[in-house]
């Protein structure tokens, strides 16, 4: 069996992370991330709190937490040197380089979680502006700006 690039291994960030075993192109994709498409969101509570999900339109999720999957191990990160791309055609989500990416290098992407989910789920990417939590880039000026004003005062 040839090497797909990528390796399962305990991570910095949290549990198992996908690691490079050669580099990777920017825009150059890394893997598929695959499963079977769902019309309800796995049950966190069936699936022992770990759910590899991915809504890819409203009410349409892809369940990736199959073993053959090794993408389902990629972190979140604040500063991420992937991203999660859908390719309609082929019914699939690829991790996709954003940044070049050496070998060894942690393979991570932004999970994009709403307000609302990153409330239940901390961010340990060890980045130095990062928040605290799992929150989509776009999101997180506001959710910083919240903690600045919610701080108990003097």
């Amino acid at each position: 069996m040839s090497d797909p690039g990528i390796c399962s291994r305990p991570s910095p960030i949290a549990g198992l992370g996908l690691f490079a075993t050669r580099a990777f192109a920017p825009q150059e994709r890394i893997a598929a991330y695959s499963g079977r498409v769902v019309t309800r969101p796995p049950d966190e509570a069936k699936a022992s709190g770990k759910v590899f999900a991915l809504e890819i339109a409203p009410g349409t999720w892809l369940d990736g937490s199959t073993e053959d999957n090794l993408s389902r191990h990629a972190n979140h990160a604040c500063h991420p040197n992937a991203e999660l791309v859908w390719d309609e055609a082929l019914a699939t989500a690829w991790l996709t380089a954003t940044h070049p990416i050496a070998i060894d290098e942690e393979i991570t992407f932004d999970y994009g979680f709403s307000l609302a989910e990153s409330l239940f789920h901390p961010c340990a990417c060890g980045a130095p502006d990062c928040v605290g939590r799992i929150i989509a880039t776009p999101l997180r000026p506001a959710f910083r700006r919240h903690l600045r004003f919610s701080r108990p005062r003097d």
